[in-house]
């Protein structure tokens, strides 16, 4: 397969979270994923899915100042991911009580969210990973495979073509902010997608997810971060990604 990472094109930024939640809520900042297209043939029409994909919303408009690459003191070099306890439903919950659970649960949890075509599954795992804050996110969850059906040219409902699929793959990590309980993790994925229409595409995204720690585990809080990450777009294990704090996940 070609290099993945060769010829990177215009990054785009996308919103997390759904508009009539925003109306409802008008605190609540819109949660962003940044995504750089890969490889010389890659279209123009779709992005990786954020956490939850919003197809029709408004993109909010990017913070005024780039983010700084701000590594945790706890956490330097390399990360050992560790595997949660249970397999419940086909995702490992049940992580240690530290900012590399955290990390490792984030890493876990953001695969789950945006390696399915499939609605029912998103919101079930929305049931698992989300903090009971977040009441909603089952719902908001499964907007993300049908936006992505959409966005590919396949079927609207129904089991998805057997040469179809989406794999969301976090590759580095940063922890912008930690406390025992909190936790603001940054992970730079690549996303490749296949489907009859478009064959196999590869790009990278940088996800934020703001993990808490609630019932004895780590979950993922409301989406409430509009930041512009594309200026920490880079190629992963590349001195520029050094540069902008990136760093590796070991499994």
């Amino acid at each position: 397969m070609a290099n993945p990472f060769l010829a990177p094109k215009r990054r785009r930024i996308f919103p997390l979270v759904l508009a009539a939640v925003v109306a409802l809520l008008a605190a609540v900042a819109v949660g962003v994923a940044i995504e750089s297209q890969l490889g010389p043939r890659a279209p123009r029409t779709y992005a990786p899915p954020a956490a939850i994909p919003l197809p029709g919303a408004p993109t909010p408009a990017p913070s005024s100042s780039s983010p700084k690459p701000a590594p945790s003191s706890v956490l330097n070099g390399s990360l050992e991911l560790v595997e949660g306890r249970q397999l419940v439903n086909g995702v490992r919950i049940g992580y240690p009580h530290s900012t590399v659970g955290a990390v490792s649960a984030s890493v876990e949890y953001m695969r789950q969210i945006g390696s399915t075509l499939d609605a029912d599954r998103a919101a079930a795992v929305g049931r698992l990973v989300a903090d009971q804050s977040w009441s909603d996110a089952p719902q908001q969850l499964a907007q993300g495979p049908a936006a992505t059906r959409k966005q590919l040219g396949l079927p609207a409902t129904g089991q998805a073509p057997a040469n179809a699929s989406v794999v969301l793959s976090p590759v580095e990590y940063q922890v912008q902010s930690a406390t025992a309980d909190d936790a603001k993790v940054l992970l730079l994925a690549t996303y490749t997608t296949s489907s009859p229409g478009q064959g196999i595409q590869t790009r990278m995204g940088v996800y934020p997810l703001e993990m808490k720690w609630s019932a004895g585990d780590w979950h993922i809080l409301t989406p409430s971060d509009n930041t512009d990450y594309s200026g920490l777009s880079a190629q992963p294990e590349s001195p520029d990604a050094s540069a902008k704090g990136w760093q590796e996940l070991k499994r």
